[in-house]
């Protein structure tokens, strides 16, 4: 299955301490649509180092962690998930 177009389901908010990730839609040539979650790795560790956190730590299958929030940084990460056949498994059907 071949992804045709992306796009940001959620606001990315600036401030440094920020924990939450960031969810977006995939759109396939079939018209098929599914979700992953992206996550960076500042991100990642404010919301891992947060006190109250409980458990103190994650399983999501449908997260990916890409470097930056940049348009660019996702394209390729997700072009090359799709290339090595992996981007079904980064993601799940809308249901």
């Amino acid at each position: 299955m071949k992804l045709l177009t992306w796009k940001f389901d959620d606001e990315i908010l600036a401030p440094i301490d920020e924990w939450n990730w960031v969810e977006i839609t995939l759109t396939f040539e079939n018209g098929s649509k599914r979700w992953s979650i992206l996550y960076t790795p500042e991100r990642l560790k404010n919301n891992l180092s947060r006190l109250n956190i409980h458990p103190p730590g994650l399983f999501i299958p449908h997260m990916i962690i890409v470097r930056s929030y940049e348009t660019d940084d996702i394209e390729m990460v997700l072009r090359y998930l799709e290339s090595e056949g992996t981007l079904l498994a980064a993601s799940r059907a809308f249901e």
